[in-house]
C-alpha cells in the first residue's frame, strides 16, 4: 500500500527518530500549537483508552518536510500530508478562522506536487458553543464555504472529511488533510442525504465534504472513511441512545462499503487488519459500553482507538471514522 496507517506504542519523538518512511506521527491530548516537527501532529482530543498510543503514517519516500505560509506539511513520492493550527485568541471569529485556514489549505495545494485533497480532518474547540447559527460548527462550515466557492451541483468535486469538537480549553482550531498526486473516487452512502444537500436547519452553508474517498496508488487501493454518526437520511436516530448510536453508525460504514465496491466492481473495503477505525465519544462515562459494542459488533482484528470529542451535532454521542484496505 502506498500509505501505511497504523498505531503504535511509543513516543512521538521516538517515531520522528525512527524509520525514514515516516510522514505523520499524530499525538493525542496536546494542542496542535506544540507541534516539534512538519511530520508532529499533536491532537488536543484526549485518548480514553489505557494503552496510549500514537498513530503513525508511512509511505513511499523520501520524506521532504517544510513550512508553507501558516501550514506544515510532509511529502513523500505521491502523498502529502499538511496541517494548520490557527490560535483563535488571535482571530476575531470561528468563521474568520475556518476561511483562513481553507484559503491556506487551498493555496498550499495549488502549487503542490500533490493537489488532490482526499480526507480532511477538522478539530473545532467547543464545537457545539452558541444558540442557532451562532453555533461554532456552522460559523465553522460557513468561514470554509467562504473560502471553497463552489457550486455544489450533482457530483462535487469533495474530499472525505471529519469534524470533531475539542475541548473547550484548546485555543486553536486544527485542520490536517492528506492530499495525492491524483484525484480520489468520491463515495455517496444511499443510506444518508449527501452532506452538502442537508436541509435549512442543520445551518446556514451545508457541510462540504462526501461521505468516503477512494485512494488509488501503485496498484493498491484504500477507502477514507469521513466521519459517520448516527444520521439516516439527515436525521439523527437513537437519541440518547449511545450503544445503537455506534450500532447505526456502523451500518453506515458497511453500506458505504459495499457502495465503494458496486462503484469499483473488482475490489471490496473491509473492515480487517489492513485498516484502522477512529471513535469518537461525547462522555467518557460511555467509553465502557461504546468498546463493549464496538467488540461485539466489528471485526477483532482490525485495530481502534477511543478519543473524547464532541460531535458535530448535540444530540449525537458517538462518531466513527477510518481507513481500510480494498481487496
Amino acid at each position: 500500500m502506498s500509505l501505511r496507517v497504523s498505531y503504535q506504542q511509543g513516543s512521538a519523538g521516538q517515531w520522528l527518530a525512527g524509520p525514514d518512511d515516516v510522514m505523520a506521527v499524530f499525538e493525542f491530548g496536546r494542542s496542535p500549537l506544540e507541534s516539534a516537527d512538519p511530520r508532529h501532529v499533536p491532537v488536543a482530543l484526549p485518548q480514553l483508552d489505557s494503552e496510549q498510543q500514537v498513530e503513525v503514517w508511512r509511505c513511499d519516500g523520501p520524506i521532504k518536510s517544510g513550512s508553507w505560509d501558516l501550514l506544515r506539511f510532509a511529502q513523500g513520492e505521491q502523498l502529502t500530508m499538511g496541517h494548520i493550527a490557527l490560535d483563535l485568541r488571535e482571530i476575531g471569529s470561528m468563521r474568520e478562522a475556518s476561511h483562513l485556514a481553507y484559503d491556506v489549505l487551498q493555496s498550499y495545494l495549488r502549487q503542490s506536487p500533490h493537489p488532490w485533497p482526499l480526507k480532511i480532518w477538522n478539530y473545532i474547540p467547543a464545537i457545539n458553543e452558541g444558540a442557532g447559527d451562532d453555533e461554532r460548527y456552522r460559523q465553522f462550515c460557513l468561514g470554509r464555504a467562504d473560502a471553497v466557492l463552489i457550486d455544489p451541483g450533482d457530483l462535487p468535486p469533495l474530499p472525505a472529511a471529519t469534524a470533531i469538537g475539542a475541548p473547550r480549553s484548546e485555543p486553536a482550531l486544527q485542520v490536517y488533510f492528506l492530499a495525492g498526486a491524483l484525484p480520489g473516487m468520491d463515495v455517496e452512502n444511499p443510506r444518508q442525504v449527501s452532506a452538502w444537500r442537508y436541509p435549512r436547519q442543520y445551518g446556514p452553508r451545508s457541510p462540504l465534504f462526501s461521505r468516503g474517498t477512494i485512494l488509488s496508488l501503485n496498484g493498491s487501493r484504500q477507502f477514507l472513511i469521513s466521519g459517520t454518526a448516527s444520521v439516516v437520511g439527515h436525521r439523527t436516530h437513537h437519541e440518547n441512545q449511545v450503544a445503537n448510536q455506534l450500532s447505526e453508525s456502523l451500518r453506515n460504514v458497511h453500506r458505504l462499503l459495499d457502495e465503494g465496491h458496486r462503484l469499483m466492481g473488482d475490489a471490496h473495503a473491509r473492515l480487517d487488519r489492513n485498516g484502522i477505525l477512529k471513535v469518537y465519544i461525547r462522555d467518557p462515562a460511555d467509553y465502557e459500553l461504546i468498546r463493549r459494542t464496538l467488540d461485539a459488533e466489528a471485526p477483532p482484528e482490525i485495530p481502534r482507538i477511543y478519543l473524547q470529542g464532541d460531535i458535530c451535532r448535540e444530540n449525537l454521542l458517538t462518531e466513527i471514522d477510518g481507513i481500510v484496505g480494498c481487496a
